[in-house]
């Protein structure tokens, strides 16, 4: 292994990276699905695996507030609530240590029921979807160290990361970008509410 490789381990060793996951929706519709999600109430956040000793709602109270303020140029916030979510159906789910080979459409169905964690004991990785009930808008995988507990800043930097790499900055390109939303197969239909992410 050559000097460079060694200074880029090195330099990755104990650092947060984000990387997005491709759902068919592009970045500005995203960001007008969440802005929708977030309207005059704030968006649910769901945590699942969490590797502490807490419930996962009080883990998801905490990465409700990493959440908030993540988002550049976004006024939306997050609960753990979801009597306090108007549209609750919209929901960020953070899934710590997912099975390799999971997709973001299975984050968003790991909401509903027990599912499988795969710990590693040098890192912790943490899949997050933007979900419509089980569907995928958005989703990012993020990897950091191994977290020591619910206050290690890494929490918060790995949250904060896999927001962003969600709802990046959409370049201004003049075009509204695909809405992701119509299926062919089996057969026709929209898979995401179309206007769900106009209003």
């Amino acid at each position: 292994m050559n000097r460079l490789a060694v200074l880029a381990l090195l330099l990755l060793t104990g650092c947060v990276t984000a990387q997005d996951t491709i759902t068919g929706v592009e970045a500005e519709p995203r960001r007008r699905f969440l802005t929708f999600a977030g309207y005059q109430s704030p968006v649910l956040l769901i945590s699942v695996n969490a590797p502490f000793h807490l419930p996962q709602h009080d883990i998801a109270v905490r990465l409700a507030e990493h959440a908030n303020g993540s988002v550049s140029g976004s006024d939306v916030t997050y609960t753990a609530k979801a009597a306090q979510a108007k549209h609750a159906s919209y929901r960020i789910v953070a899934r710590f240590d997912a099975e390799q080979g999971s997709d973001t459409k299975d984050v968003c169905k790991s909401a509903f029921g027990p599912t499988p964690a795969a710990r590693y004991a040098d890192r912790t990785n943490l899949f997050m979807a933007f979900c419509d009930q089980a569907e995928p808008i958005a989703g990012a995988k993020v990897s950091g160290p191994k977290l020591t507990g619910l206050s290690d800043p890494n929490l918060r930097e790995m949250l904060r990361r896999g927001m962003q790499a969600m709802f990046p900055n959409a370049t201004n390109s003049g075009r509204a970008g695909s809405m992701g939303s119509i299926q062919v197969n089996p057969v026709p239909h929209f898979r995401l509410n179309p206007l769900d992410g106009i209003i």
